[in-house]
């Protein structure tokens, strides 16, 4: 029998274990105040850049790690009062053989010929930005938490990019706003830095700093020579107005709507924002998906797109998820307070809903310890007229060996009406290289220990158990293939006190060839038990991908077995295509059948259009079929449940003043309703 693990074990792991980091020597570029700044036009022609020294020697990461690099990177570094500034040469052999399809701001760019700078402007050696573009000068930024362990997507901040083909490769320049990142007030600073390039005709992946992988801030060069006044923005005003118009089978109605976000920068690392009656018509919805649990009991996790909760939301990242920002629906208003103050990180943050009347406040403090090691302590409230849920938990992040990080977290809850074993602990190592991954964990969750506002599965309550994996690239850039690896997962668990309720085990195996396909395939045998219900599902799954590592490609997959005493089948299949600089195509399709149902399938396809570097369009559509539809027939699909189509232009005349036009169109078959909607919303920026 799994015991519990005492917070005690925690503490003494975090002894143990927390032995120093030895760094090895990292490269240093430095960067060069100048009077006149480049114009960005992807062209390095500027005289500024000559006064600069270029960083170079980059590291082969992929395929061969350690190899000489085959295409070299030259990387200058510039700034004024306003903005440092980048500009790249990329040395190319075969540059009809380079690759640009993804158009769209944070799409796939690394699946492109691409180049990326990672600022960690604290230099603590564990948190950075990033800043990702291609030939098509398309976005894509974020933050990495925690040296590389949690990826924050969805940051985004204002900044500029243009690239152009030259003569023996292709350039790009690139400018970030002072404004737009966070960095200690000092008269001179030192940045933790890293480039990395991908480049696909060599299959190529390169770094300045000698790194096993990309988000390895740890191992990261430094920027020198930096002397910053304090921010040029203070305070933002996003105020806006937005139209609704609704037309449904029964009614019509026109709705004005007015709302603003607040911005004010207490210290250059330390930020508080503020939102009444905001407005979120323009988010992407979220993708159709299939609920394959049990009855449907777990519970499918979204990502958070809505900009007030993005910044800082990574804090957030616990093994148990004690805050989840998707429970806040529509909001009346909203205030955050995120930052950092010397070495501890700290994210306050209280709302008000309109349409459930609730407030959810959460209070999260990260303290770094030893440069590499961080204690945490979280508190999460949510009440509702006399009706209260609450938790608290402390988290302990300790590197240990290489890659590997000592992971552990013990929280409570507390709910109106509510006693008995309310408490979870978490414990685990994991690491992961380019070349091979393995992680092992335990943990338990009590009975009663359950969270309203944050995000934890039902079928986890009650539970404690151990689980862990292991995957290895065991052949690379051999005969006909790139790499094949392999790996391996298991997790068990039982009911707290008794029976087993889950023990499930997955091995799979991935072949990668030289033309950049890629053949997957893997089985899993599990066991699971829903009170007196026992099932024991056995599926297999079989994968093919083409254009491995790039953006335009095909991708399917067929799984089959038995799932919960019924024959089951799942088939996938999907494509993204760029039939010009400016458009992307990406629609998929999934289906699946259990026992004698018919077919029942989703569609999702979305297709951008950036316009100009200021205007774009996106089509998001979805329809799904109907459910549990009986048939005899092998491949009877069931028919047209609903159907579902987004289109936005938008248009960013300034940073942060942007027009937005909007349509959402919705048909419900199986009523035979329909509703439409247009909703017309304009932003204005005023920075002071």
């Amino acid at each position: 029998m799994i015991k519990k693990l005492p917070f005690s074990i925690t503490i003494l792991m975090f002894l143990l274990l927390n032995f120093p980091y030895a760094y090895a020597d990292t490269p240093v570029v430095c960067a060069v105040r100048v009077a006149t700044p480049p114009i960005i036009d992807g062209l390095l022609s500027d005289s500024c850049w000559q006064h600069c020294t270029p960083a170079t020697d980059f590291y082969m990461v992929e395929p061969n790690p350690g190899a000489p690099v085959t295409q070299p990177t030259f990387v200058y570094v510039c700034y004024d009062h306003e903005k440092i500034y980048f500009g790249i040469h990329m040395s190319e052999a075969k540059p009809d053989a380079m690759q640009a399809a993804v158009t769209r701001r944070d799409g796939d760019i690394y699946m492109d010929d691409s180049f990326e700078i990672i600022l960690d402007t604290y230099c603590d050696r564990r948190n950075a930005y990033y800043f990702m573009s291609n030939r098509n000068s398309a976005k894509l930024d974020g933050r990495i938490i925690d040296d590389g362990r949690h990826i924050d997507s969805n940051w985004d901040g204002h900044w500029e990019t243009e690239s152009q083909l030259v003569e023996g490769g292709w350039e790009m320049e690139i400018a970030i706003p002072f404004s737009e990142l966070s960095y200690p007030s000092r008269d001179s600073l030192v940045w933790g830095v890293n480039f990395w390039r991908v480049e696909r005709p060599h299959w190529e992946n390169t770094s300045w700093a000698p790194v096993q992988q990309w988000c390895q801030i740890s191992k990261y060069g430094t920027i020198t020579g930096l002397s910053i006044t304090s921010k040029v923005k203070k305070f933002t005003f996003l105020p806006y107005g937005a139209g609704r118009y609704e037309h449904t089978n029964e009614i019509d109605t026109l709705k004005p709507k007015a709302g603003v976000d607040f911005e004010y920068d207490v210290t250059s690392s330390l930020i508080f924002n503020a939102t009444l009656l905001p407005d979120f018509a323009h988010i992407e919805a979220d993708p159709l998906r299939f609920n394959l649990s049990f009855e449907q009991g777990e519970e499918l996790y979204f990502p958070e797109k809505r900009p007030f909760f993005l910044e800082g939301g990574s804090i957030l990242n616990t093994p148990h998820i004690l805050f989840y920002t998707r429970r806040m629906n529509e909001i009346l208003a909203g205030a955050k307070l995120y930052g950092k103050i010397k070495s501890t990180e700290l994210l306050a943050l209280d709302v008000q809903t309109k349409d459930t009347e609730e407030n959810f406040s959460v209070v999260r403090l990260k303290q770094e310890l030893f440069g590499t090691t961080t204690i945490g302590a979280l508190a999460t409230h949510k009440q509702r007229s006399d009706t209260v849920s609450q938790a608290a938990g402390i988290d302990v992040n300790v590197p240990v060996i290489g890659r590997f990080l000592l992971t552990s977290q013990f929280a409570a809850a507390n709910n109106t009406g509510v006693s008995g074993d309310r408490w979870a602990g978490h414990i685990g190592i994991e690491g992961e290289t380019g070349s091979y991954g393995a992680g092992l964990f335990a943990g338990r969750i009590g009975p009663q220990f359950w969270v309203e506002q944050g995000f934890i599965n039902t079928y986890d309550i009650n539970r404690q158990g151990i689980a862990g994996y292991g995957w290895n690239k065991f052949i690379q850039d051999k005969a006909c293939f790139q790499w094949i690896d392999a790996g391996t997962s298991f997790d068990i668990n039982q009911e707290i006190g008794d029976r087993l309720a889950l023990a499930e085990n997955e091995v799979w195996m991935n072949f990668v060839t030289r033309s950049k396909w890629r053949f997957g395939m893997s089985g899993t045998r599990s066991y699971e038990r829903y009170g007196d219900l026992e099932f024991t599902n056995r599926t297999l799954f079989i994968e093919i991908e083409s254009n491995v590592g790039g953006a335009a490609g095909i991708a399917s997959f067929y799984l089959f077995g038995t799932l919960y005493d019924q024959p089951f089948k799942r088939y996938h299949f999907g494509f993204l295509a760029s039939p010009t600089r400016q458009i992307a195509i990406f629609p998929y399709f999934q289906a699946i059948k259990w026992g004698d149902d018919s077919w029942q399938w989703l569609s999702n396809t979305l297709i951008t259009y950036q316009i100009t570097n200021r205007a774009f369009f996106r089509l998001y559509a979805q329809a799904a079929s109907e459910a549990d539809t009986e048939s005899e027939e092998s491949f009877s699909l069931a028919g047209f449940g609903n159907l579902n189509a987004n289109f936005l232009f938008g248009y960013e005349f300034l940073p942060g003043t942007i027009l937005y036009l909007v349509y959402n169109h919705a048909h419900d078959y199986t009523e035979e309703a329909t509703t439409n909607i247009f909703v017309t919303k304009f932003t204005y920026s005023l920075r002071f």
